[in-house]
């Protein structure tokens, strides 16, 4: 099963080391100068099967499923290339979707996201960065609010982060009291990522990576690149 899952890896394009470490099975794309590698660790006890749902070489992505052995899947990945590097993203396993390359795109896609394509007429399968309905940098997505004025209220040099990322730096962020929404407007920057220019305000939503579940921990670690 180990050969398989490299032979998946190395059909998108992507160079992946195997080890067997420690008490869990762990995730991770490492940088080493100029080369970036997925890292697959599996634990001694051999009790961790991965599973490759589905390649798509041409996008350069693939479905991963993680499970101990004789047991339903406790985590499921979306490994691919995204602009300037390879990421790996956890997804929910309860959203028939993410099966597939495709539907995984889909289902990390905040229902607000889904809404706004389909009132804009966006094709989803196209999976673009930048389309009528919003524009995407990294696990963030802005959507475009052309009729907003902010004026004064709003924050010059902010930041959007999360937990255990880099933080991606905008020139102004606005965020109304009492609601769990977030704007921004001007450059947004992020070394990994190219530069946006957003002309007038964005909402912005963060995509619907999970962490595993609770049951899943003792099995199954993933870091983050960035």
């Amino acid at each position: 099963m180990t050969s398989l899952v490299t032979q998946a890896f190395e059909a998108i394009g992507a160079d992946v080391d195997v080890e067997t470490q420690g008490r869990v099975f762990e995730i991770d794309v490492r940088q080493d100068g100029d080369r970036e590698a997925f890292q697959l660790r599996y634990p001694w006890s051999g009790t961790i099967e991965c599973d490759v749902l589905d390649v798509k070489p041409n996008l350069r992505h693939l479905v991963l499923d993680v499970s101990p052995a004789g047991r339903t899947v406790s985590a499921r990945y979306l490994c691919g290339h995204d602009e300037r590097h390879w990421f790996v993203a956890s997804l929910p396993t309860d959203d028939p979707r993410s099966r597939t390359v495709r539907g995984a795109m889909e289902a990390l896609k905040p229902d607000i996201v889904r809404r706004e394509q389909k009132q804009k007429g966006v094709k989803h399968r196209r999976n673009r960065r930048k389309t009528a309905a919003y524009v995407r940098q990294g696990e963030w997505f802005f959507l475009p609010r052309p009729m907003m004025h902010v004026g004064e209220l709003a924050v010059p040099n902010g930041t959007l982060r999360r937990n255990g990322g880099k933080p991606h730096r905008v020139d102004w962020i606005y965020q109304p009291k009492g609601r769990d929404e977030v704007f921004v407007r001007g450059e947004v920057s992020h070394p990994d990522h190219a530069t946006l220019q957003l002309q007038v305000w964005h909402r912005v939503v963060q995509n619907n990576e999970v962490e595993p579940a609770p049951a899943a921990r003792p099995f199954t670690r993933m870091t983050y690149l960035d």
